[in-house]
């Protein structure tokens, strides 16, 4: 697919998608001429490409020359200082919602698309936050440690000081990016309410072994019915006849043989 030819800009040498800007020292001048070997060139996609810029003529001896990419309305570093630059895009941030007080807490940020790999720095009410809450006199009811390399926001031990609202910037050469704040709440933990709530259960469980050792002394849990039909005497061993006296008022039994 071949690339479409933008018109030109003042300034500039404006190929396809991409925009030559001259800074020097931080202002743009315009006694400055420009040319390019190949001011409108058309490639088919995945093929190699070179843009040239030429100086021709310049008031200064050491311009600074940064390549940029325009797209959406959207600028962004392609090339400065003999590097690949790309502006970090919008970072990924996991911030816990609540923790109780003296426990421990990590925020994340991460963001994949910067080149050269962003920095991070975490802010909380819109106050950025040292590497290290010690280095710091304001943040002493603190104790956490930023790693701006990973983006990860350790807290050793919360405080109520801590809760507020955080979020996390990602910056390199070509610009920054921050994502969405989000709050995080240090509750204290209700000692006397959770010794309540122990002995509330282990009353109610005292409660049901005494109402079942009590039915059982009641016998409600065993089945004593038995009936005239059901009951049934006990059998006579074989060889042996009951005769009863009434002179002894009780039986006696006699042997006899069968052949």
């Amino acid at each position: 697919m071949a690339l479409r030819r933008p018109p030109r800009l003042r300034l500039c040498a404006r190929l396809p998608d991409f925009v030559l800007l001259l800074l020097f020292r931080g202002c743009l001048i315009g006694a400055v001429n420009l040319k390019s070997s190949n001011r409108t060139p058309v490639v088919q996609e995945f093929e190699s490409v070179e843009l040239s810029c030429i100086i021709t003529d310049s008031q200064t001896s050491d311009p600074r020359i940064e390549w940029k990419k325009i797209q959406d309305d959207q600028t962004t570093y392609v090339f400065f200082d003999n590097k690949i630059q790309v502006k970090p895009v919008t970072p990924v941030c996991r911030v816990p919602k609540a923790v109780p007080v003296g426990k421990m807490a990590t925020l994340y940020c991460q963001e994949s698309e910067g080149h050269p790999r962003p920095h991070y720095s975490w802010y909380r009410n819109d106050v950025p936050l040292p590497t290290d809450s010690r280095a710091n006199p304001r943040f002493r009811n603190s104790s956490f440690h930023l790693n701006s390399e990973t983006g990860t926001l350790v807290f050793t031990a919360v405080h109520k000081d801590d809760s507020g609202q955080y979020y996390c910037i990602a910056s390199n050469d070509a610009g920054s990016a921050r994502c969405e704040e989000q709050e995080m709440e240090v509750y204290d933990l209700n000692i006397g309410g959770i010794i309540g709530g122990v002995l509330v259960v282990l009353a109610v469980l005292a409660l049901i072994t005494l109402g079942i050792c009590c039915a059982y002394r009641r016998g409600y849990f065993i089945n004593n019915k038995q009936d005239g039909e059901s009951y049934k005497n006990p059998g006579k061993p074989d060889g042996v006849n009951y005769i009863r006296t009434d002179e002894e008022g009780d039986f006696r039994h006699k042997s006899s043989f069968v052949i």
